[in-house]
């Protein structure tokens, strides 16, 4: 995902796209992630936790084969990023609703996400690194598909006994196992907490496909330069991750995020207004990492928020609305800088920032298991 940004310039020359077209590859983006968020609850109780996170991984790899196969037409790579998004979301809501139960759930969650921000800070170097030496774009995707196999290994090897997550006594109620999906619909905590993960990612997501090509266009820089902008950002991503979890212990979640956000959205303020390329480098390296562990946030505050019973259906919901925020918004984004010109990511990451903000102050307080 954190190469997007990167090869987007690239897809664009091939297929002769502008920024509104090849925002195509977010709609499908967007398709999956809203299928899995409705369908990963239902599949995990009825086939299993552990064969449902296979399922997710061997969607991925064949959307993974489907981008790297060919360069001749743009839709057999929508109908990747599509099938893509639904096994990443699936994977994503599946892991984050085990590791939401371990005994220390926002170490163990913030090591998980900070790996992904390290693979998100790698590949945009290795994309930009492939075709500015000649190689065509699709060849990257070969990569995902080489670590994308030792992954279904490991997913097979881990989970594949998985039926069930653990549950509390007091939350095994008959309902709770026939009426998840409509429980979990009907929880202000799940559309709140949903609804700030969808405008957080929608920020990152936003920062990390569209920064390439604002420094490309509006800062005048270099495809290497772009491309070590938005591999700083993932990377700021992947430190805070590892290393904040335990300040916000500290500061207590609730009140550390909004200090996260008043300083993201100051420092993203500064990318914008500052016209020099290192301003923008700095601040969009600083903005991931004030904004790191918003989404390990979101889960462990829903851990404390929802019933256990719920939380195969809760966190696929709030993993998936979450994750679309990654394409709609960057869609978004496409189509008004097709009239208006790149310029406009900086403000609109700042507004989405804000509505994130709004959505955290909306999270219920108390704790309901």
């Amino acid at each position: 995902m954190g190469a997007t940004g990167a090869i987007l310039p690239y897809v664009e020359k091939a297929y002769g796209l502008n920024y509104a077209q090849v925002s195509a590859l977010f709609i499908c983006q967007f398709i999956g992630y809203i299928g899995a968020a409705f369908s990963v609850g239902p599949v995990s109780r009825r086939i299993g936790h552990g064969p449902t996170l296979i399922l997710a991984v061997t969607l991925g790899i064949v959307g993974s084969v489907l981008n790297a196969a060919q360069q001749v037409s743009f839709v057999p790579m929508c109908l990747g990023f599509l099938l893509f998004g639904f096994g990443f979301a699936a994977e994503l809501s599946l892991f984050n609703a085990y590791f939401a139960l371990l005994s220390k759930p926002l170490i163990y969650t913030g090591f998980l996400h900070g790996v992904f921000g390290l693979g998100a800070f790698a590949s945009p170097l290795v994309a930009t690194a492939m075709v500015t030496r000649g190689a065509p774009y699709h060849f990257f995707y070969m990569t995902c598909l080489g670590m994308s196999v030792p992954t279904l290994a490991l997913a097979w090897f881990s989970f594949r006994k998985l039926r069930s997550l653990p549950q509390r006594p007091a939350d095994i109620i008959s309902t709770g196992q026939r009426h998840g999906l409509r429980e979990a619909l009907n929880s202000r905590a799940v559309w709140t907490l949903a609804l700030f993960m969808m405008f957080y990612v929608g920020a990152e997501e936003s920062i990390g496909g569209w920064i390439v090509s604002f420094v490309l266009n509006v800062r005048h820089g270099s495809p290497h330069s772009a491309s070590w902008v938005a591999s700083s950002f993932y990377l700021g991503i992947a430190i805070g991750r590892m290393v904040l979890p335990s300040l916000n212990v500290v500061m207590g979640e609730r009140r550390a995020v909004f200090i996260y956000l008043s300083l993201a959205i100051a420092l993203e303020a500064v990318g914008w207004a500052v016209p020099i390329y290192s301003s923008t480098a700095v601040a969009t390296a600083l903005v991931g990492v004030a904004i790191s562990t918003f989404y390990t946030a979101g889960i462990v505050m829903g851990s404390y928020l929802i019933p256990s019973r719920l939380h195969a259906d809760a966190f696929s919901l709030m993993s998936s609305i979450g994750q679309s925020g990654s394409a709609f918004f960057p869609l978004i984004i496409g189509i008004i800088a097709t009239k208006k010109g790149i310029w406009v990511v900086e403000p609109f990451v700042v507004a989405l920032f804000c509505a994130s903000g709004v959505m955290w102050f909306l999270a219920p307080r108390k704790t309901l298991n």
